[in-house]
């Protein structure tokens, strides 16, 4: 399923390279999914995306072992 996701996310902005990718789980512990996934691949992500978090209502960089409250990616 992560495969498919990130397959999607690739072709997507491959052909919107400005756009702004916005993700959050439907729940508090599918996003706690989602953060363990994106802490699991975070040196390949980086090498082309963008990564942040959302704390307390801020957007951060995407920091390890930090709980977010959603996630936005942007291609570099």
């Amino acid at each position: 399923m992560l495969a498919t996701v990130v397959s999607t996310v690739y072709s997507f902005t491959d052909k919107y390279p400005d756009a702004w990718i916005y993700a959050t789980g439907s729940t508090k512990s599918r996003t706690r999914l989602y953060r363990i996934g994106l802490t699991r691949y975070l040196t390949e992500i980086q090498a082309d995306f963008e990564l942040y978090g959302l704390k307390d209502g801020k957007w951060e960089i995407f920091t390890l072992k930090i709980e977010y409250e959603a996630f936005l990616a942007k291609r570099k």
